[in-house]
């Protein structure tokens, strides 16, 4: 139903079922059997190592221009609080230094409009699906035409360019198509035999970052689960998250400022390392996701009161996982109902429990000298067992990037454009709460219209302004303006 949705024919679909992991064998077809999973494979390589460092530091390069344009650090009014909405400044700053980052920047010139485009297609796909006409839904199908026409243009005009040798051999990112890994990707979809429209519409999708419900029904455009559509909200939820809970928000610039290696410049290991960053960033993605994702049952299995068949394919609702009350809630910490926002929640236990380490030690000491010794370490060895199950059971629940065959191989972007991007933005802002403005319109919390990534159901008023720092750091970052 996806890919028809791209305007696939006949052809088109034999080609995506090709070894295909349905309900059906793939069909007995040596030629470009398994399309669906080489196409899936090619993305580790590019978006791991290297490639990925490039591709990083393109997207917070970007993404730090176009803060420093909107608050220059050589004008003074930039020191000055302004009031707006943070969940709008952080969509269209990020959706930017993506897009230019993945695709080059020639798709701006094509496309001014992308951006709106973007977030206007993400509301009206999952009518789409619905496959009702066009007279029924015509700025649903509008969209889909407007994302076809110019991806399309984009790629014609990426491939002559490409032709004619104006951006050098190989290079690992050029102005039309982006990324290297962009222009391999495409060229593996044309050589394959798909047709013009779906290629377009591949593009397209792969620009707006698929929500959970091409990815699982095709695989096809399983690569672009983070970007856009998916990562951005999840990076407005956690910034939102930082800036309403000071204490934390405090703590995390702290861990920011630990990992500059400058003014405003940082070590991107030592950020997406960082503990209390890390418990926010991955709360936002157990709070604010819902990546259902289908699965073919291998072996007869009984599920509660159901029975799934050997070929019967199921769904996997990873939210109804991730707000499970039995996984997530700890016994006499309130704040642990995973209907709760808890900053906390996956902080290491060397950070979380210091305290309780402190006091196990002491008892394990005292046991060293008792006769029971012996049972004392037989009760430690259960009682690791149990915190490894729990820890699997976790583990297993949270499912923001799908899981199995089909697990995101953009997930390791995802954490470096998401992290990166505040840590960027935390460098060069200060950010506080219009507490008027909150008590008005309440406390955002995620908007379930649509799937993947969920964005904040209401703005989060804010005051920003540039940080000001040493008068030997400014004199640096002015250097570089």
């Amino acid at each position: 139903m996806a890919i028809g949705v791209s305007g696939a024919d006949k052809n088109d679909l034999e080609i995506v079922e090709r070894g295909s992991q349905t309900i059906n064998p793939p069909l007995p077809n040596p030629e470009n059997q398994h399309f669906i999973h080489n196409l899936h494979q090619m993305t580790p390589q590019y978006l791991t190592g290297k490639p990925l460092d490039k591709l990083t530091n393109l997207f917070v390069e970007t993404l730090c221009e176009d803060i420093d344009a909107r608050f220059p650090p050589n004008d003074p009014k930039s020191y000055d609080w302004e009031t707006l909405d943070l969940c709008e400044f952080v969509k269209t700053t990020w959706a930017h230094a993506s897009i230019t980052s993945l695709f080059g920047t020639n798709i701006y010139r094509i496309w001014p409009e992308i951006q709106k485009w973007l977030w206007d297609f993400d509301e009206h796909f999952p009518s789409l699906m619905t496959k009702m006409p066009r007279f029924v839904l015509p700025q649903a199908w509008a969209l889909r035409d407007e994302g076809w026409e110019k991806c399309a243009q984009w790629e014609r005009e990426a491939r002559a360019a490409e032709a004619t040798g104006e951006f050098g051999e190989d290079p690992e990112w050029d102005p039309y198509w982006g990324m290297k890994f962009v222009r391999l990707r495409a060229h593996y979809i044309k050589d394959s035999g798909m047709s013009d429209k779906v290629r377009a519409g591949n593009q397209m999708v792969f620009i707006w970052g698929v929500s959970q419900a091409v990815y699982s029904c095709t695989k096809l455009h399983a690569n672009t689960l983070q970007l856009n559509a998916n990562a951005i909200p999840i990076a407005m939820q956690t910034i939102t998250q930082l800036v309403l809970h000071p204490q934390i928000h405090n703590a995390v610039i702290q861990e920011i400022s630990e990992a500059k290696t400058g003014p405003t410049n940082f070590d991107m290991r030592k950020v997406t390392s960082s503990p209390r960053f890390k418990s926010v960033y991955i709360e936002a993605l157990r709070w604010a996701t819902a990546s259902p994702s289908p699965r073919v049952v291998k072996h007869d299995v009984k599920v509660g009161p159901y029975t799934l068949r050997r070929g019967n394919m199921v769904i996997v609702h990873s939210r109804t996982l991730q707000m499970d009350s039995k996984t997530w809630s700890v016994p006499g910490v309130p704040e642990s109902d995973p209907e709760n926002f808890w900053p906390e929640r996956f902080l290491s236990e060397d950070d979380s429990n210091t305290e309780s380490h402190s006091i196990s030690e002491n008892a394990e000491a005292e046991a060293n000298y008792s006769n029971d010794v012996l049972q004392a370490k037989k009760q430690d060895e259960e009682r690791r067992k149990m915190q490894a199950q729990e820890e699997k059971v976790r583990t297993l629940s949270l499912r923001p990037f799908g899981g199995g065959t089909t697990l995101c191989p953009g997930r390791h972007f995802a954490n470096n454009e998401i992290m990166g991007g505040i840590a960027a933005l935390l460098l060069r802002l200060e950010i506080e709460v219009v507490q008027e403005e909150l008590e008005k319109n309440g406390v955002p919390k995620p908007g379930l219209k649509k799937q993947g990534g969920l964005l904040p159901d209401r703005p989060l008023i804010v005051r920003m302004r540039r940080k000001r720092v040493g008068s030997h750091e400014l004199a640096a970052v002015l250097r570089l303006v």
